[in-house]
């Protein structure tokens, strides 16, 4: 896809380094040694190298043994600490940063491990819930399960803080969205209207109003204090995946089963299409549909307040950014991690979390994230490495993401919420 003024996408593919998911924990002994791999666009295999630590007192060197492939162990430029003792490593002109967690929990409460998960605005508390349909708040600082929150159904497939920190939003398998008080645990609206499991929700500037899709093909937007559907959209692209709200609440995403990705201008003009007993149906004037190239699992806004650029997490691996207004395809990142679970717009960084545990975060320039026209000789075809991957999950799928801060939390399938620390500039 490209838009009229005939920009190319760009291609990036992407060789970061992998490795050793508890890498951190050889900085406490005199001597060890951890692994790094490569694996090189179109090879078969990825190539392993053993990097030896040696500590004398404060000061750490690393040496990088030589491997058994076609990759020389002094195409690793550099291996260095920083002051965070996050670990660089340089190979072949490009440096990726690997972050240990500061903290490991396991919050009481869950009987599994958690699938969806956020963070308050004070960084005080957790929601989370597991696949047993267990939805829990809990203290950040023990993981300690302050209210059960009772009342759905099975699984509970999203959770969310309201801007206030007071009020959770979520939903699941019931086909009901609940909006929660925190300082009592009582569930204060049960909003439904669905025929299917819900499988996104979204919250509208304060949270007068929210936004859900579901696998019945629609989408509704939600009165908080009624309870009752403000307005519904059918997509007719089969079951709803997930659902994105710009920065500004000014628009959402909606990403479909059969390969598609379509934006609603909430501020556009509207038209009633069909009525039928209390419940219209509206199309917006402004709705821009893309077809995409695969099956689509996760999104999210770049963060302008318009959300001029949406970026689409896929089945197969790869990462696609598109322009909005000219329903255009901007670039994407491909792939060899598995499918891409989670992505998160943060500080001018893509974090995208994978199935196979790795997260890595990918510098994103704003001129490139709201690329709507320019010059038509952008390289094809780049390769490129994460410029921060963060690490602590042994090839177990990370499930979710949150951010509060500079803090990143990370939910995984061995029952842990990581947080790591990311000290980076805008």
């Amino acid at each position: 896809m490209e838009g009229d003024n005939d920009v190319k996408p760009t291609k990036n593919i992407d060789e970061t380094l992998v490795i050793q998911h508890d890498w951190h924990l050889g900085l406490r002994e005199p001597i060890s040694q951890f692994f790094l791999g490569i694996r090189r666009s179109g090879a078969a295999r990825t190539e392993y190298f053993d990097v030896q630590i040696t500590k004398l007192v404060d000061e750490y060197g690393f040496a990088v043994m030589p491997g058994e492939g076609s990759i020389k162990s002094t195409d690793f430029e550099d291996v260095s600490l920083d002051m965070l003792k996050n670990l660089h490593v340089t190979f072949q002109g490009k440096t990726t940063i690997f972050v240990a967690p500061i903290s490991e929990q396991k919050i009481e409460g869950l009987k599994s491990a958690p699938r969806c998960f956020d963070v308050s605005c004070t960084g005080s508390t957790y929601v989370t819930a597991d696949s047993s349909g267990n939805l829990v708040i809990a203290s950040a600082m023990k993981a300690e399960t302050l209210r059960i929150l009772k009342g759905h159904a099975m699984d509970v497939y999203r959770c969310m803080y309201f801007p206030s920190g007071l009020v959770v939003l979520t939903c699941g398998m019931d086909m009901t969205i609940r909006i929660w008080a925190i300082d009592t645990g009582d569930c204060a609206r049960t909003l439904k209207g669905h025929i299917q499991p819900v499988t996104g929700i979204g919250i509208i500037g304060v949270g007068r109003e929210v936004l859900s899709c579901s696998k019945d093909g629609s989408a509704r937007k939600w009165n908080c204090g009624s309870a009752e559907t403000v307005e519904v959209w059918n997509f007719e692209k089969g079951a709803c995946v997930d659902l994105a709200v710009s920065v500004d609440s000014s628009r959402f995403a909606v990403i479909c089963v059969n390969n598609h990705l379509s934006v609603i201008d909430l501020n556009g003009e509207k038209v009633c299409v069909l009525q039928f007993f209390h419940e219209k149906i509206y199309i917006y004037q402004i709705r821009r549909d893309i077809q995409l190239p695969s099956e689509p699992n996760t999104l999210c806004f770049s963060d302008d307040e318009a959300g001029e650029v949406v970026f689409v997490g896929f089945e197969d691996g790869h990462v696609a950014a598109y322009n909005v207004v000219q329903q255009s395809l901007i670039g994407e990142i491909v792939t060899q991690k598995g499918s891409v679970n989670c992505l998160k717009f943060f500080c001018n960084r893509l974090i995208v979390a994978f199935n196979n545990g790795g997260v890595l975060a990918y510098p994103i320039p704003r001129s490139s994230a709201n690329q709507a026209s320019g010059d038509s000789t952008v390289d094809a075809v780049n390769i490129i490495s994460a410029e921060y991957e963060l690490t602590g999950a042994d090839s177990d799928p990370i499930y979710d993401m949150a951010i509060h801060g500079r803090s990143v939390y990370t939910v995984c399938r061995d029952g842990f919420v990581r947080m790591y620390k990311l000290l980076w500039n805008a």
